[in-house]
């Protein structure tokens, strides 16, 4: 039990090094300020007289490293990149976004107007085709949160805890009726 106590307490000190390091090469050894986690988006590490001490951002929120501070509309870009080659990945709750890389740099990229990233070719292709449906789960609206998958109305979302949608499916012969957020008798879509 002693070993392991001063294990966690050697560990401590070593991880409290580098984070000071961290404040003291940003410039912030004898200035405090805030800088984003290396490998957290909802983390940031807050500098303050020299001391480094990692913090988290309320649920729902990323650290957004331009306003130095917790943003519910921030969306955090972590480097998923493979170090070489060129490729082409999407951008999570997005049609249009995806992210090109090239020799392990990120670049984002967005497709035209009604076109839609198809990760399956990498490429740009007609919106309509993929039937693709943007996140539209809103952090500063109120929990739950509905809306109807406007290609099929049988199918429907439901805001999680971190605002990403999961998607439900109403019975046969039900569709979804988003004034009232359930499933109800009938047998086809509304015409749009």
């Amino acid at each position: 039990m002693i070993q392991r106590l001063s294990f966690i307490i050697i560990l401590s000190i070593i991880s409290r090094a580098a984070l000071a390091n961290e404040c003291s090469d940003a410039g912030l050894a004898t200035v405090d300020g805030f800088l984003p986690h290396k490998t957290e988006c909802s983390k940031y590490i807050s500098c303050y007289k020299g001391q480094a001490y990692e913090v988290s951002c309320p649920a729902g929120f990323n650290f957004n490293p331009d306003l130095k501070k917790c943003d519910p509309k921030y969306v955090c870009v972590v480097n998923n990149c493979p170090s070489t080659g060129i490729v082409k990945l999407p951008v999570n709750g997005s049609c249009t976004q995806y992210t090109l890389c090239i020799g392990g740099v990120q670049y984002p990229k967005e497709c035209q107007i009604d076109l839609a990233f198809d990760s399956a070719t990498g490429n740009c292709v007609p919106a309509a085709e993929l039937q693709c449906m943007q996140n539209q789960c809103d952090p500063a609206a109120v929990p739950p949160q509905f809306y109807i998958n406007s290609f099929d109305c049988m199918k429907y979302y439901i805001c999680d805890e971190k605002y990403e949608p999961i998607e439900f499916q109403c019975a046969n012969g039900t569709i979804f009726d988003a004034t009232v957020n359930k499933c109800i008798l009938g047998a086809a879509c509304p015409a749009a």
